[in-house]
């Protein structure tokens, strides 16, 4: 029911005499939503009219804190960086501060007009409303007000940056402004555009600088053997001293704990020399044994042989509540022994019943796993594959009265590879499809599958294909999808 005009008139006057209602409106999704809400000290307006009149009155930018109560990092970033009395304080007296969760019906149209589709997200405007700076993703302090700062200055801001770059200026400062702020806006084009001019004249002096921190791990990212990552292992002191042994070690085991994971997940024999290579280039590297990259070791050493109640003991020492769900929803056990799998079970409804108590869509996963084990010749009544080219499976598809459907992945994509153990393998997900499809897996990268990934537009991993016997694309369905989620998908592109 609509609001009446005099309702709205009060609840606007509500919000505008009380400007120390906490930033967290309503029961959060998240059990722990409505505790770190309580936490914030930012004094924030709640509509963008009440911050456009306090800008041009003040004279200050306004500070916009774009929320979505679905997304963890918005809810993170309350506890870890809007709960700070000195970043508050700080923020109060250079912004008009704004909080709106646009995810809310009455506020989509504000989330279409300023490009936010992803969360957390940030922007900084000027009293006219229009866009000054965009930083797209949550960080800790001190490195928020470090994003956040940029904004006050044009020879920083992304609005700022912009003008100059297009004004012709291709000097190393300014360059190196703008793809920081092209980096923090989540300008990915762009920023790929504009980096190689920006580091092109860097020399080996300038990698150690605190500013260029954001290029070398994104370098560095390419691979534990990849140039720029030998350098910053062999240069380690030097980069410590400028951005802190912390970060650096952080990023390697990021680096470690990413090789393991897919070490995890490979379908290719085990290979334990191989793993105590990555054990022997963990301590080559100095990464200290605190880190989660041993406790991904661990759970590799005792995973890929089969021995799931270590695995089972291992698993909640992974600190990253995000990671650990990754790695339980990624893992497929094959002929565990009857003790192992009653283990198994009641594991994964308790993850189950943990997820579901904060309304997570992840419960579904934990439940689906514990199904699985449950009924465990699940697994030969899944998705019936086929081999051949496309044209071969179109002719059997309209021999048949089927549709195709083509599941476009790569092997290096994770989320491939579980809905390959997780989600075609169930037995509800076979009975779905098998009558209506001639299924079909192709990797994207060899093949046929270049030329097909060109005219299908694929660009994200992995991604579902649904074509009609005559080979015309009907939809698409992309990334991973739990049994019942894939279905679901499936059946709005059917229109059933």
């Amino acid at each position: 029911m609509k609001r009446t005009l005099s309702a709205a008139l009060c609840a606007l006057f509500f919000l505008s005499a009380t400007p120390s209602l906490r930033a967290q409106q309503g029961p959060s999704t998240y059990a722990d939503g409505d505790s770190l809400a309580a936490l914030v000290k930012m004094n924030y307006v709640y509509t963008l009219e009440q911050a456009l009149v306090q800008s041009r009155k003040s004279k200050k930018p306004i500070f916009f804190n774009a929320f979505a109560d679905f997304a963890r990092p918005c809810h993170g970033m309350n506890g870890q960086v809007f709960s700070d009395d000195a970043f508050c304080r700080w923020m109060d007296k250079n912004f008009v501060c704004l909080f709106i969760d646009v995810t809310q019906r009455e506020n989509r149209y504000i989330a279409e007009r300023y490009g936010i589709t992803s969360f957390a997200h940030y922007l900084v405007l000027d009293s006219q409303g229009e866009v000054i700076h965009r930083i797209v993703g949550g960080a800790p302090l001190p490195t928020f007000q470090e994003k956040v700062s940029a904004a006050l200055s044009p020879k920083t801001s992304l609005r700022g940056t912009t003008a100059a770059y297009l004004g012709g200026d291709r000097s190393k400062k300014l360059l190196g402004a703008y793809v920081t702020a092209l980096y923090d806006a989540g300008e990915d084009s762009l920023y790929k555009l504009v980096l190689p001019q920006y580091f092109d004249q860097l020399t080996p002096a300038d990698y150690v600088k605190k500013e260029n921190w954001f290029i070398v791990k994104q370098r560095a990212s390419q691979g534990l053997d990849s140039e720029m990552c030998r350098f910053m292992v062999d240069n380690r002191a030097k980069f410590e001293k400028s951005v802190g042994a912390e970060e650096v070690n952080t990023l390697l085991n990021q680096m470690y704990v990413s090789k393991l994971y897919t070490m995890m997940i490979d379908t290719e024999p085990f290979n334990p020399s191989a793993l105590t290579d990555v054990f022997v280039a963990m301590q080559r590297d100095g990464l200290p044994d605190t880190l989660s990259a041993y406790t991904f070791y661990a759970i590799v050493r005792a995973y890929r042989p089969h021995h799931y109640e270590e695995v089972l003991r291992l698993l909640p020492q992974i600190d990253d509540i995000q990671l650990r769900t990754m790695v339980e929803i990624s893992l497929k056990f094959e002929e565990p022994t009857e003790q192992e799998r009653r283990a198994l079970i009641d594991y994964y409804r308790e993850r189950e019943q943990a997820y579901k108590a904060v309304r997570s869509s992840y419960g579904r996963a934990y439940q689906d796993i514990a199904d699985q084990l449950e009924r465990p010749a699940a697994a030969a009544e899944g998705i019936q594959f086929s081999t051949g080219s496309l044209d071969e499976l179109l002719a059997q598809a309209r021999k048949e009265g089927k549709m195709v459907f083509v599941d476009c992945y790569t092997t290096w994509c994770g989320p491939c590879k579980m809905l390959a153990r997780q989600t075609f393998p169930n037995a509800e997900v076979g009975a779905y499809f098998n009558p209506r499809f001639v299924s079909v897996q192709i990797d994207m990268e060899k093949g046929e599958g270049i030329e097909l990934a060109k005219r299908w537009g694929v660009s994200a991993y992995p991604t579902m294909v649904i074509l009609d016997a005559d080979g015309q694309v009907k939809g698409t369905v992309v990334g991973f999808q739990s049994p019942a989620g894939l279905i679901a998908e499936v059946k709005k592109v059917l229109g059933e």
